[in-house]
């Protein structure tokens, strides 16, 4: 900008002084014209004071009157323009002056000036001509000196004028570069203060810059609450991603990736500014990335099943990681549900046709028809004994009958021995040991359901001449520990006993209840009322059941 302004000014100051300098000529060339005609006049007056006493008739009266005249031209005319005398040419060869400027004025108004380049001496030429009378007759003197041209005054003083531009083009470029700077300097100032002042007020004190100043106070206020803004935007949508369960990962290519939360990074191993190994080290993956189409596949990490979604536009490509060990065990639940369901009520439907069938073809001998007809009574019950555990599963979360005081250790005394039968049948050990004044705070029902679903799956999968142990402890925290002898659980069975439908002996067949229930009740029980449930179990050696009856809901 300082460099544009100086030129600019260099550019003005050449063209005015070009223009005062022609100015100036001119002037100075109109004013030495004006001094020249005064110049003649005065030649015609010393002609016209000796006018009397001269012969204009003398061929010689040019020349003597021109060198009077220091030299000046001097020309004697017929009113008709003819030359009579000229002290520059002979007049015999001298065309008609009639056509001229000066002489056609002087005829007119009795003098004339003119100026031109006269082709007979070959000079610039200024002409003076006045017309005199003498007698009838009358004749026209002309007196002409040189002088230069316009272009000559101009090239005369060019030397002069040269030296004057350099010297005005010096002080013009330090006067500009002097002004410049002392005019940009505070604007520099301003501009470098609103540029490395962090977002500070700028502050100016020249009046006229104020405005400026002020301008930009409030472009920056504007700028810092939208940056603020973005930031917060920015760590709100971070906080979000990183807070969501499901992993997010956008990209351009395996070694490119534009976003990645926390969860992603972390199911995946992800290093930062290194490729996401599965995207080519998992042929499946590396191919749904090679093809561009949307496409989900499943993927076990960690112990748990992961839903890996990729779906494609034309600038990125995005991966959403859902965690679907729930639902996938839901649907293994389901399936559980629907072979066991179809078993346990397959079996008694088949019996209970097969003896129908046979009753009503009279294929069954009168002594066998009460035998047939107990089989379908108790294949009957077995069915409505399903069906109630799956209506009693369902109707907890129904239930929102008030809670209250239960007294646990009398109840537990009241159950326990109603389980000596089923005991004595395997010669299984009971050992108790129940606490005293132990109450919770549930219904009486929920905690019957309890007891006799742990205490019944102790037996059901205890070894034969086991022991069942049943404990209850007191204080602030009750609990209250089922433990058996039996066959024990595996690392699979841990994760999946409290499951719907799910049973560990699939020989029972639903004997005594056993329908993949009961676990499943008791959980659903346990989390209602924010106990905490656990399981405490090795293969072949036994499992405890465990319920801290705690005001900790259950994680």
């Amino acid at each position: 900008m300082r460099k544009k302004i100086v030129l600019v000014s260099l550019l003005v100051s050449v063209i005015a002084i070009v223009l005062l300098a022609v100015l100036f000529s001119g002037i100075y060339y109109s004013g030495m014209v004006a001094k020249t005609q005064e110049q003649l006049k005065g030649y015609m007056s010393v002609f016209e004071s000796e006018r009397a006493e001269t012969d204009i008739s003398d061929p010689s009266f040019a020349q003597v009157f021109s060198q009077k005249l220091s030299g000046a031209r001097v020309t004697l005319l017929a009113t008709d323009g003819s030359v009579l005398s000229d002290s520059a040419q002979d007049a015999e060869t001298a065309e008609n002056h009639a056509d001229r400027e000066e002489v056609i004025a002087a005829l007119e108004t009795g003098e004339g000036f003119a100026m031109r380049r006269s082709a007979t001496v070959g000079e610039q030429l200024v002409y003076y001509c006045k017309a005199f009378t003498d007698g009838e007759s009358g004749y026209l003197l002309r007196l002409a000196v040189s002088s230069p041209s316009l272009f000559g005054v101009f090239a005369d003083s060019l030397p002069t004028f040269l030296w004057l531009l350099i010297a005005e083009l010096v002080i013009c470029m330090l006067v500009a570069w002097l002004s410049t700077s002392f005019v940009l300097r505070p604007v520099e100032q301003l501009t470098h203060e609103a540029a490395t002042g962090g977002g500070r007020e700028v502050r100016t004190r020249y009046p006229e810059l104020q405005p400026i100043a002020k301008m930009m106070n409030d472009m920056n206020a504007d700028i810092n609450d939208k940056v603020e803004k973005m930031r917060e935007d920015s760590r709100l949508g971070k906080l979000i991603l990183d807070s969501m369960e499901h992993g997010i990962v956008i990209f351009r290519d395996p070694s490119d990736i534009i976003l990645i939360n926390k969860t992603a990074a972390r199911l995946l191993d992800y290093e930062h500014n290194e490729p996401i190994p599965c995207f080519t080290e998992d042929r499946e993956i590396a191919d749904i990335l090679a093809a561009g189409e949307s496409s989900s596949l499943y993927r076990k990490i960690d112990g748990r099943d992961y839903n890996f979604r990729f779906t494609f536009n034309e600038k990125s490509r995005v991966l959403l990681i859902t965690d679907v060990t729930e639902s996938m065990a839901a649907a293994r639940s389901k399936n559980d549900f629907i072979a066991n369901v179809t078993h346990e009520m397959n079996t008694p439907l088949t019996s209970i046709r097969g003896f129908a069938e046979l009753i009503a073809a009279d294929a069954v001998p009168p002594e066998r028809i009460g035998h047939a007809a107990r089989t379908i009574i108790r294949q009957s019950d077995r069915l409505s004994k399903l069906i109630r555990r799956i209506i009693d599963f369902s109707a907890i979360d129904s239930d929102e009958l008030p809670e209250y005081e239960v007294d646990l250790s009398g109840l537990m005394h009241e159950i326990v021995p109603t389980f000596e039968p089923r005991l004595s049948q395997k010669n299984i050990t009971l050992t108790q040991d129940i606490a005293d004044g132990v109450k919770v705070n549930s219904r009486r029902e929920r905690l019957v359901e309890i007891a006799n679903n742990l205490i019944s799956n102790g037996i059901r999968y205890n070894k034969e001449g086991g022991t069942l142990s049943v404990r209850l402890t007191g204080g602030e925290a009750p609990v209250l520990t089922v433990s058996d002898t039996g066959i024990g659980l595996s690392e699979e069975d841990k994760t999946r006993i409290f499951d719907r439908f799910y049973t560990v002996d699939k020989s029972h067949n639903g004997e005594g209840g056993g329908f993949g229930l009961g676990l499943a009740i008791v959980k659903k029980l346990c989390r209602r009322a924010g106990w905490k449930l656990s399981v405490e179990s090795k293969l072949g050696e036994g499992t405890s059941f465990i319920i801290e009856f705690s005001a900790n809901k259950e994680d």
